[in-house]
């Protein structure tokens, strides 16, 4: 047999963890810890005199998330692991702890060199959405290193450091279906096993289905007062459309409407050329309807599409905004900002 294969072997197992530490504020109450992979919960703990310990065996050394409300961290489970609830991480712990560790430190470091770019940026006077620009040329130079450490982490890590790691790579802003196709090749079948592993490669071959120069997809859905529709009811019919794929709960939805979104009705509300169309996903009915009570967009609606538009479409997380052409091909995707603004901008300029 293979070393790698024992390897494999080996790190795919049962193990006996202990995961402890001090958090503030949660005395008498319980923190429950949960399997990133499956979302199954794994142990649950008591809280006394701000000291709580999970102990325990588990089917494998997990990637898992630890959490009471607000109060939460991250860690792979290992024979020990000594949690600080401050920077939502271990502070020290076995092997498998001290290799996340390092991981996370080269991606802290990436972090750093951005966040003091954007502060120096900002301290000569560069605002958005110029700021954003140049921020951006950093970012994507970065890229391939921040997508190399996952690459490395997947290949080297039959464990949770290795779901880490499909978790992040798979979740990057901007990967292309070639990019997680070429890293899925190569990936451990200890991780190919993995149900987010599954979920990405269902969600990347989706995507490869709804770029850029593909047809758009169609799929059910209702008007605000209750009338069956489709989404080809809206597009395909001679007009550049919009697609604001937004939810209630969405925080950045929202701000993404009033800064970018408002601002571009407003300048093009009167050109026959393009609309705006909003479109509810992953909601609740009620909160939906009360959302947009409130909220008040001006463009049209459509609801209770349930999460039919995120598979249908390749991605899991919103805001999403995609521009679909006249004709109905997919024009661009992952609209924001600045680059929204410009590219309707570009669209809609007047013939020379």
């Amino acid at each position: 047999m293979a070393s790698s294969q024992i390897q494999v072997n080996l790190e795919n197992s049962q193990i006996d963890y202990i995961v402890k530490g001090q958090v503030d504020g949660l005395d008498g109450k319980m923190l429950y810890m949960y399997d990133y992979d499956n979302n199954k919960t794994i142990d649950s703990t008591l809280v006394a005199n701000g000291i709580f310990q999970f102990k325990g065996s588990y089917e494998r050394p997990a990637y898992v998330r630890i959490e009471n409300g607000r109060n939460y961290a991250n860690c792979v489970l290992d024979s020990l692991v000594v949690i600080d609830f401050d920077t939502h991480l271990p502070s020290s712990g076995s092997n498998l702890t001290n290799k996340f560790l390092e991981l996370f430190s080269e991606e802290q470091k990436m972090e750093d060199e951005l966040e003091k770019f954007g502060d120096e940026l900002r301290s000569h006077g560069f605002e958005q959405p110029e700021l954003g620009e140049i921020y951006s040329h950093l970012f994507y130079k970065l890229r391939p290193k921040r997508l190399l450490i996952y690459k490395q982490a997947i290949a080297d890590n039959p464990n949770g450091i290795g779901e880490y790691g499909v978790m992040h790579f798979g979740s990057f802003v901007g990967l292309t279906p070639e990019e997680w196709e070429e890293m899925y090749e190569s990936i451990p079948l200890y991780l190919k096993d993995k149900s987010q592993t599954e979920r990405f490669n269902k969600r990347f071959t989706a995507l490869r289905n709804a770029m850029p120069g593909k047809p758009f997809i169609d799929f059910d859905a209702k008007t605000v007062d209750g009338k069956d529709v489709k989404l080809s009811d809206y597009v395909g019919k001679g007009k550049y459309v919009l697609l604001d794929f937004w939810a209630s709960w969405c925080g950045p939805c929202k701000k993404e409407a009033e800064e970018t979104l408002r601002p571009i009705y407003e300048k093009y509300k009167d050109d026959e050329r393009f609309m705006i169309l909003g479109v509810v996903t992953w909601d609740n009915h009620d909160r939906t309807m009360a959302a947009i009570e409130k909220l008040k967009y001006p463009w049209p609606q459509i609801i209770d599409t349930g999460q039919t538009p995120m598979k249908l479409y390749g991605f899991d997380g919103i805001p999403m905004i995609i521009l679909i052409g006249p004709d109905g091909t997919i024009l661009e995707r992952e609209l924001r900002g600045c680059r929204l603004i410009s590219t309707v901008d570009e669209i809609l300029k007047p013939a020379k």
